[in-house]
Parts: structure tokens; C-alpha cells; sequence
């Protein structure tokens, strides 16, 4: 029975290929490396070795040159089979080592095996002569030389390689703190807002029960007392619209914090006009004026959110407009570092400096007396930012106005004329 030599320091690889040639009727001895293999060959020469490349102790270039320069087993034919060193002139090296085939695995078995066939068949028909015509190897240093010359150029490679790899990690190292943090933020936001919500959600329930309280136990006494009877009840009524308007205004936030709607796209300027139209009423009970800026760019955006986030912000200017004698609400864009910035402005009461992160928060009101939940603006930064954009307010202080300003993915202008003032 043929006997074939295989070498290689990886089991799994030596456990395949011995499976594949045993079930093609071949005898197979081992070796974890060339020095290995050399000994096991001078016990009991093989009919045909198939090594690695890549071993500790003895490499295969090395042990294909030992192998050749031996007497007792130079006329055995020499199969190299490797997956690292797949260069054209690493494959001219192995021939010219006097190597008779340079396979590159994986290899399908029966490729495989026609190889292993014909390279046997060559070396039976020819036992004296090399079944390829064998390059000179030159003297040792010049072997030497081309050994060296490919051992480097492998080892160039791995160390790109390398490089490449350790980049990739560091990446996803980075990646990983990154999404770590922004975890830790929100577990951080998730639990002042179940703190916030708990707390503003309780107020109208504890009102609810008190009074339902007193009013059962004022019939329970046989109270006659319908005026203080109706005002209880009332008192519920009221609580009752504010738990509404609460949790009307927090679905409205859980929406805005979703993916936007399919972004189209639309002059800022036709949103701008939109709102003013809606706001007509109290901007004329008011005696606001409205100042659109001309030209404003056209936007890729949700056209319903957008229109909600002027909305809100509009809104604001209307209710906290002060003691201004001439109130004014203006709309436009300026350029910051190339980009566009769109800001609306109002000249009313203004907020100090401290606040102006504040304001941002759920349910933050900095006037309780006012209307309203203390959603709002928390609602817009979630829509500017489910767009990919950011907010913030700026303000001198009280009796000097508050603008606020925002960012948006912008595709162009409008070319037309959108000013107007009311």
C-alpha cells in the first residue's frame, strides 16, 4: 500500500487530510513539523510527502531543501500544501527548491487527490529522474537569500495584518465604550423620567382622591351643602383634565421619539407660513408681528413634526411675550461654519443664562403660573434630534427675548420670496 507522508502542526488539519487520503486507499504517517518529518523519513521513507509551510521548529521550505539535498530521499516526490504562503514567488521558490507540486488549500478531495494520483504515477514511471525539471539551487547563500527574501515578505504581510487587526479591535473597542456610555445616559434619562412622570402623574391622582373622599364622606353625612358639593367635584374635574393634558402630552413625546415619518422635501419657509396661518388668532389678539426671512433653504424633512416643532415654539413666544409693547417674532437662518442654523426669535421676556439648559427637561416650567404641561420643548429637541439635528436656546437675560436655534439636513433653497410680516 502507497505511503504517504503528511505534515502539518495544526491536528484539525492533519486529521483532514489524513481522513481524505485513508478513504482513498492510501497508508498515512504523521508529522508536526519538518524536523519531525525528517526523522519519521529516515525510519521508514514514505512514497510521497505532503507538508505546511508555516510549523514551528522546521518550516516547509527548509525541510523541502534538507529533503532534497538527502541522499536516501530526493527521488521521493515532495507536495507542498499551504494556505499562508500563496504568493506566485513563494510557488517559485518551492519549485525551485526542487518541490514537485505547490497546492493551495482548501482544496475540494478530489482535486486533491488527482494531484496526489498523478504525482505518484510520475514518480513510478521516472524513479531516477525528477518528475519536473528541478531549478539549480545555487550555492547556499544564494538559497539562503531567497529564503530570507520570503520569509520577509510573509512577515511583512502578518505584520500588516496585524496592524490591520489591532486597528479593527481598537475600532470596535471604541465603538463598544461608545455604546456603553450611551446606555448609561439613557438607563440615567429612563430613570428621571420614571421619576418625573411618577411624581407629575400622582399630583392630579392624590387631588382626585381627596376630594372624592370629601364628597363621599360629606353624602355619607347627609351634607346639604351642594355649593361645596359641586366645587369638590369640580376641584376633580380639574384634575382630572390635567392627568389628560399630562398624558396626552407624554404619547405625544413617545411619538416624537420614534423614526420620523418619510422625509420629503419642502422650503422651510412653507412650513415657517403654515404655522403663522394656525397661530393667526392669538398672534392678532396679541398684536405680534411675524418676520419671515427670505429664501429660506428647503429642508429633507417629517413635514408634520417640523410643523409641530415651529408650532411649540411659536407657542412659547406667543405665552411668554411679557409687557413688550411692540412684540415681534422672527424666522430665519443664519450661517455657522458653512452650515445653516435656523433660529426663531422673539423679543419677550427672555430666561436666564442658568436656565437655558433647563428648559429642555420634561415637565421643567419655569413659571408655574403659566399654562401649559412643560413637555413642549422637550418634545421639540426629540424631533430635531430623531432628524439628526441639535437645539439650543440662547438668551441675555430677563426683558431681553430668547432665540432659539436649530440645525436640520438641508438640501437647498427655496428661489422665491417667502418674507412676510403680519
Amino acid at each position: 500500500m502507497t505511503r504517504i507522508l503528511i505534515v502539518d502542526d495544526h491536528p484539525p488539519n492533519l486529521y483532514l487530510l489524513e481522513s481524505i487520503l485513508k478513504g482513498n486507499g492510501y497508508d498515512v504517517i504523521s508529522a508536526v513539523n519538518g524536523a519531525d518529518a525528517l526523522a519519521v523519513a529516515g525510519k521508514t521513507p514514505p512514497d510521497l510527502l505532503i507538508t505546511d509551510i508555516l510549523m514551528p521548529v522546521m518550516d516547509g521550505f527548509e525541510l523541502c531543501r534538507q529533503w532534497k539535498a538527502d541522499e536516501h530521499l530526493k527521488q521521493i516526490p515532495f507536495i507542498f500544501y499551504t494556505a499562508t504562503y500563496i504568493d506566485v514567488k513563494d510557488e517559485q521558490f518551492a519549485y525551485s527548491l526542487g518541490a514537485e507540486r505547490f497546492i493551495i488549500k482548501p482544496q475540494k478531495p478530489e482535486i486533491l487527490i488527482k494531484e496526489v494520483r498523478n504525482v505518484l504515477e510520475a514518480s513510478s514511471r521516472a524513479r531516477d529522474k525528477p518528475i519536473f525539471p528541478i531549478h539549480p539551487l545555487g550555492d547556499e547563500m544564494e538559497v539562503l537569500r531567497q529564503y530570507n527574501e520570503v520569509l520577509f515578505r510573509k512577515l511583512e504581510k502578518k505584520v500588516l495584518q496585524l496592524e490591520a487587526e489591532i486597528a479593527e479591535r481598537k475600532t470596535a473597542e471604541k465603538q463598544r465604550e461608545t455604546v456603553i456610555r450611551e446606555l448609561e445616559q439613557k438607563n440615567a434619562e429612563l430613570a428621571r423620567f420614571t421619576y418625573t412622570v411618577s411624581h407629575e402623574l400622582r399630583s392630579p391622582l392624590v387631588t382626585i382622591q381627596g376630594f372624592s373622599g370629601m364628597i363621599e364622606d360629606e353624602i355619607s353625612q347627609g351634607s346639604s351643602d351642594t355649593a361645596g358639593l359641586l366645587n369638590h367635584a369640580h376641584r376633580i374635574s380639574t384634575a382630572v383634565d390635567r392627568l389628560d393634558e399630562l398624558l396626552s402630552d407624554l404619547l405625544k413625546l413617545s411619538r416624537a421619539g420614534q423614526n420620523v415619518g418619510k422625509p420629503e422635501r419642502i422650503g422651510f419657509g412653507i412650513i415657517a407660513h403654515e404655522v403663522m396661518d394656525y397661530l393667526a388668532r392669538p398672534l392678532d389678539d396679541q398684536s405680534i408681528r411675524v418676520e419671515i426671512a427670505p429664501d429660506l433653504p428647503v429642508v429633507n424633512v417629517d413635514h408634520t413634526r417640523m410643523r409641530e416643532v415651529l408650532l411649540n415654539l411659536m407657542e412659547n413666544a406667543i405665552r411668554f411675550r411679557g409687557d413688550q409693547p411692540d412684540p415681534v417674532i422672527r424666522i430665519g437662518v443664519n450661517m455657522q461654519g458653512g452650515d445653516p442654523v435656523f433660529f426663531v426669535q422673539d423679543n419677550g421676556m427672555g430666561i436666564e443664562p442658568q436656565y437655558l439648559e433647563r428648559i429642555f427637561n420634561l415637565f421643567e416650567k419655569l413659571d408655574a403660573s403659566t399654562p401649559g404641561t412643560g413637555v413642549g420643548l422637550a418634545i421639540v429637541r426629540r424631533i430635531i434630534e430623531v432628524h439628526g439635528g441639535k437645539i439650543w436656546a440662547e438668551s441675555d437675560g430677563i426683558g431681553n427675548g430668547t432665540t432659539f436655534r436649530f440645525t436640520l439636513p438641508v438640501v437647498g433653497v427655496t428661489g422665491t420670496d417667502n418674507n412676510n410680516t403680519r
